[in-house]
């Protein structure tokens, strides 16, 4: 991180810096990826003013404060800051998560879970993602009667199974499309 420190008509003393270079080593644990920091101080009548413009990786945060000493304006105006990156990373916490766009795995083996209390038994599948002509052709390979695959067109999962006469039956989610 670069710190530029200036001042306007002011003179800056080693303090200040030092002071300056300590509370923005604070902020930079909020949020790592600053690149850039300027701080410029200066003097209107009576008031001691600090001005902080922070850049980081997608954001620049600004932050002004007037007080009686520059001691206290740095101060003032670094926490505004640090107000700021704690809103900017509650805000990035919240968002919904997104969902994994990761490639679907091949069908792999069966896996049998022990059942939980009654006559429920719970097998787990990987499904892969096929047409539903692609579904039919290994339906035929198969002999336990049902086939759980996504959809290659449509993107969603799909039951094929083998009804009593024989005949195969396509179980889609309501609102999915067709072959």
């Amino acid at each position: 991180m670069q710190i530029h420190i200036s001042g306007h008509g002011v003179g800056l003393s080693p303090a200040i810096r030092r002071r300056v270079e300590s509370k923005l080593g604070k902020v930079a644990r909020f949020l790592p990826k600053i690149t850039e920091t300027r701080v410029v101080l200066g003097r209107e009548r009576h008031r001691h003013l600090a001005e902080v413009t922070l850049s980081a990786k997608g954001a620049t945060l600004h932050a002004e404060a007037a007080a009686g000493d520059f001691h206290a304006a740095v101060d003032l105006a670094i926490e505004h800051l640090e107000q700021q990156v704690r809103r900017r990373k509650d805000r990035i916490r919240a968002r919904k998560p997104r969902l994994s766009r990761r490639p679907l795995r091949d069908v792999g083996p069966v896996e049998e879970a022990a059942p939980p209390a009654g006559d429920v038994i719970i097998r787990r599948l990987d499904i892969k993602p096929m047409s539903v002509d692609e579904a039919v052709e290994q339906m035929r390979l198969r002999s336990d009667g049902f086939l759980v695959f996504t959809n290659a067109k449509s993107r969603v999962v799909n039951v094929l199974r083998r009804r009593p006469d024989g005949q195969l039956e396509l179980v889609q989610p309501s609102g999915a499309s067709g072959r």
